[in-house]
Parts: C-alpha cells; structure tokens; sequence
C-alpha cells in the first residue's frame, strides 16, 4: 500500500472514530510500529491530527485568527450564550475569558445584572464598556493581536488577587480523556489561572470542538463543573463525557 493511500485511511478512520490506535493501525495498514509513527508525525506535523499517548486524535477545525472565528457557527454560539445567562446573579465576581462565543454572552448580558466582570479580552472589555449595570475591569499585560486578548505575568499577577464565583471558559478542544485543550502556550497559562481562581468553571462548547485537541492542556474534565453545548452535537458524542462529574447542559 503506497504512504498516500495509508495517510488517507488514517485520516477517514480519524473523522469516523474520533481516535486511532497506534496498534490498531498497525493491524488494519499491516505495517510496522514506526511507519505508522512516521505517519502520525507526517499528518500532525501539517495539522491534521493530533498527536496522543497511543494515538491520535482530531485537531480543532476552527481558524486562530478573532475576526475569523467570529464567523463561524454563530448560531450555535447564540445557543450557548443564551444558556449562560442562567448562570449569573448579582453580586457575583465572573471571569470572562476570551473568545468569540463570550463576545455573544457579554452581549446578551441583562442591562440589569449587577455583578463584577474581569475579562482579558479588548472585545468584551469594550462591549460591557456600554452595559449599565457592570462593574468592568481589564487583565492588563501583552495583547496577543490575532485572539485580540492579554496575556503573560501581568495578567497572571491580577488573576491571583482574585476568588471568582464563575469563569465562563472559551474551549479550543476538548476531549473526554484529556481536557480542554488550546493552541499557545501564553494563553493556556491564562486560562489555566483563571480555572484555579473561581468556585465554578463553566465550558462553553461547540460541536465541532467535541473530541479534539491542542498542544496544551488548560485543565481535566475534573475540574469543569458544567459543559455547556449547542444543539448540534450528537448525544453519543457525550456518553464518554457523561461519566465525569460534571453537570452537562
């Protein structure tokens, strides 16, 4: 069998099973260990897969870029933004982290809310500058300009003055056995913070982020309290998320 038809099989086996074996592949392709290896390296080296202990998973589809993730499932985002809003009360200190579907829940946050927002995102921090009713602070610190968010030690500084009631948790991927999952180092330290300082952490969750993974784990299904998801995602998709405990919307 040539390499190109192996790395075409591997890639269909990928979309259907959300995970390929190492050994399996093995098996199926009867080709050794270190073929199959040089083939994942191959595949994930052009970002088509993701790398695994054992295998490999499917990466997020989903472009890096703010102005070009605002465009994509909007209506799912709408989904899960309109969820999020049972989740706030007044009084509550919220962290909003960034990301386009935040963007819709800071928007459809009621006038009359009466709450604390602290937020690294230049787009949320300016939509909440019109909200009446929040008490708005900004993480200083680098801006990353392609995710139009801060990052870095100051950001981290600011973050561990704070015990938040919620975080509203943008996800890059998530997967059922290893977490939530960005793609830069910088923001996943961010994001990581942000987790350890709030009561409850709330994933937001579209379905085309459901069984896929980035480089760097921001934390375990363990540590979510509630997975929020639109209306799309396949219910058998969610079996494997089910076992945790962990409130699932």
């Amino acid at each position: 069998m040539l390499r190109e038809e192996r790395l075409q099989i591997i890639l269909k086996m990928l979309e259907t099973n959300q995970r390929v074996s190492s050994v399996e592949l093995s098996e199926i392709l009867n080709v050794s260990d270190d073929t199959i290896r040089r083939d994942l390296n191959e595949l994930a080296e052009n970002g088509l897969l993701k790398k695994v202990h054992g295998g490999a998973v499917p990466r997020s589809a989903h472009p890096y870029k703010l102005k070009e993730r605002i465009k994509v499932a909007h209506e799912e985002k709408m989904v899960l933004a309109q969820k999020t809003q049972a989740y706030f009360h007044d009084g509550q200190v919220i962290l909003l982290d960034n990301g386009s579907t935040n963007m819709e829940v800071a928007r459809m946050m009621s006038p009359d809310l009466k709450a604390t927002v602290f937020t690294n995102s230049l787009q949320i921090a300016q939509i909440l500058c019109e909200h009446p009713s929040i008490q708005l602070f900004f993480l200083g610190g680098k801006v990353f300009k392609d995710a139009q968010n801060t990052y870095g030690a100051e950001v981290i500084e600011m973050l561990q003055k704070i015990r938040a009631d919620i975080c509203i948790l943008g996800v890059c991927g998530i997967h059922h056995n290893i977490g939530v999952t960005i793609q830069d180092w910088g923001e996943n330290q961010v994001k990581r913070k942000m987790v350890d300082i709030s009561q409850k952490v709330v994933a937001l969750v579209t379905a085309s982020k459901v069984n896929t993974a980035e480089s760097y784990v921001v934390c375990t299904l363990d540590e979510l309290d509630v997975m929020l998801t639109d209306d799309c995602i396949d219910e058998a998709l969610l079996k494997d998320y089910q076992k945790h405990d962990i409130v699932i919307q």
